[in-house]
């Protein structure tokens, strides 16, 4: 940043346009390194060549539930796009036994449940 502001002393890159800074799209300015590190981060995650999977564990009560009630009451547009991730296997639905019902994702975060907690579970 002092680098930049000393080559070019006197530029406003942050009220310029971007295809209007020294260099075009090889500018040293913050908000050019902001973008060459994002196209980087998404290059990466892009060659990791891995389908990123979501679980979600239910008891046999609360199984039933999700599949029964909740996403027939789910908007159009959502239904749709669950019923493919589930088709796809972005989603994994998991039937758990009643002896592990403290896994259950309704059973910990749900309205009921002996551990319920206040906030969503880390992704």
């Amino acid at each position: 940043m002092d680098d930049f502001e000393r080559e070019y002393p006197g530029f406003d890159w942050r009220n310029t346009p971007a295809y209007k800074h020294p260099g075009g799209k090889d500018c040293p300015c913050p908000k050019h390194e902001y973008i060459r590190e994002q196209i980087n981060y998404t290059k990466q995650m892009n060659n990791q060549h891995q389908q990123s999977q979501f679980t979600l564990r239910f008891c046999p009560e609360h199984h039933d539930v999700y599949h029964n009630e909740v996403i027939p009451a789910m908007p159009l547009k959502y239904r749709i796009l669950t019923k493919m991730a589930l088709r796809l296997g972005a989603i994994q639905v998991v039937k758990l036994t009643h002896m592990q019902s403290d896994l259950c994702f309704y059973c910990k975060f749900g309205s009921g449940g002996f551990d319920k907690k206040t906030e969503l579970p880390p992704l």
